[in-house]
This record gives structure tokens, sequence and C-alpha cells, in this order.
């Protein structure tokens, strides 16, 4: 499961600057190993030397990465840990990964599209629904998500005005 993306490379030494996914940092820090998906669509595993925090973000330093030159090459690629690694979420909270392709509808019944995809903004995540051509940018707020019935694969929202 992704837990990152590399957002540019910092210094010399094949350090990465990544924006975190998971809400606790603490993870991070536990992590030995991330993947890294190739074009091929295998993973190629990377040991993790040394996590430190920089505001938001996280400095990574991977096992085989010395350069600059090289970590630039992973600027927008997710990283990825294994799932039995992770803290359950606390209730009410979801990685934005469960979320994914679950049918999205209205508390009236109607059916807006799947989730397709989840990013924060900065004062709030927003879900990406899609149903066709259709494309819905949802925020992830109170007022908004009425339920998530993972069991059920669903997200129930309410509309207020302006939503759509």
């Amino acid at each position: 499961m992704p837990i990152g993306r590399v957002v540019h490379a910092h210094g010399v030494a094949g350090e990465m600057l990544v924006a975190p996914y998971l809400p606790d940092r603490t993870y991070y820090g536990r992590v030995g190993e991330v993947a890294i998906l190739q074009e091929d669509g295998g993973l190629q595993q990377y040991g993790v030397q040394r996590v430190r925090e920089a505001g938001e973000r996280l400095l990574l330093q991977l096992a085989g990465i010395s350069s600059r030159e090289t970590a630039q090459s992973f600027v927008g690629v997710d990283l990825f840990a294994p799932r039995a690694g992770l803290p359950p979420p606390a209730d009410g909270e979801f990685y934005w990964f469960d979320l994914e392709g679950l049918r999205v509808y209205t508390l009236e019944g109607e059916y807006l599209g799947q989730v397709v995809e989840f990013f924060p903004t900065g004062s709030n995540e927003v879900l990406v629904v899609r149903e066709g051509e259709r494309e819905l940018l949802l925020p992830f707020i109170r007022d908004v998500i009425a339920a998530v019935d993972e069991a059920r694969g669903c997200i129930h929202i309410r509309m207020i005005p302006g939503l759509l």
C-alpha cells in the first residue's frame, strides 16, 4: 500500500523529501523497507536507512541511493510498504487507499460513481469520484460525508448547497 510520494531530491547524498500519506508519523520510523513500482509493474525493494521529519514532510534515505541525481529520478513516485505493519485507523479515520473503489451515493440514494483517488488540499482531503466521463471532487469533511460503510463498499454524502 502507498505510504508517501517523493517530492524532490534533498542535498547531494541521495536523500528524498517525501509527502507522507499516513497521519501517524511514528510508522515511518518503524518501516524497514519500502518498494517502488517499476515500469514493468514489478516492485523494487529498498532498505530504509534513515527517516527524519522536515516540517510537514519527511526526509528519507534509502539503501543504494547515494546521489542527488538518483534521488531526483524518483520524484513523483509513490513509496509502498506492507499493510500488515500499519496501525489500525482510529474511529472515524480511514486510510485513503481503503476508500478507493467505494461506491458513492447521496443520502437520497442517487449513485454518483466510485472513488478513484483521494488527495490533500491543505485545509481538507478531497475524494475524486468518477462515473463514466463525469468526475466529481468531494471534500472529505463532516458536513459532506454522512457515512463510510467499508463492509458494504459505499460512502453516503449529504448534498450541501453548491456541492455539485
